[in-house]
């Protein structure tokens, strides 16, 4: 069963990430969290009977295998999404305010263009205005890449996700498990 990553689930996954990291940070005798060999959250049955030691072990094998044949960790390249959703994030909560400070720059030089005409408040206002509207469409722009950026590296995170699992899969079921 392959997981869809949206957007909206990503930055779940990052505002649990800080829940866990800040919970780690605060209790000094908590252990961290083990991560999963089968991160596609398979339902796996042990068809000749093994345990469940035999299981872990069958299971840390296949996910190393898999890495090694892909060339592609998922936890890792999970950690390296997270960054690049937190970066697109910052980009674009930064170009937000691109109008208003757009519009106040464009104020400023106004009042001086408009001084030397000899109507400032005049010149504040059409300085104001061409310099908004111009602010608020590189803003636009910008918050627009940066979620273009996020989109596509959610998509190459799942593609190669989709890899990686289906040699899980195939390693497990070698093993003599059953994978749904």
């Amino acid at each position: 069963m392959n997981r869809i990553l949206t957007n909206s689930s990503v930055h779940m996954l990052a505002a649990v990430a800080g829940v866990w990291m800040g919970v780690a940070a605060t209790s000094v005798q908590a252990a961290p969290p083990s991560l999963s060999a089968n991160p596609g959250m398979h339902a796996i049955f042990p068809a000749r009977g093994q345990s469940p030691d035999q299981q872990r072990l069958d299971e840390s094998a296949s996910y190393d295998w898999a890495t090694q044949q892909t060339r592609w960790d998922p936890y890792q390249a999970r950690t390296q999404l997270e960054q690049q959703m937190q970066a697109a994030g910052q980009t674009a909560g930064g170009a937000r305010g691109g109008a208003l400070k757009g519009a106040a720059g464009g104020a400023l030089v106004g009042v001086a263009v408009g001084a030397i005409a000899g109507d400032a408040g005049k010149g504040a206002a059409i300085g104001s205005t061409a310099a908004g509207l111009t602010g608020g469409m590189r803003s636009r722009r910008t918050m627009k890449a940066a979620e273009s950026t996020s989109d596509a590296a959610v998509a190459a995170y799942q593609q190669q996700f989709s890899l990686w699992d289906r040699n899980f899969m195939a390693a497990m079921e070698a093993k003599g498990y059953t994978v749904r």
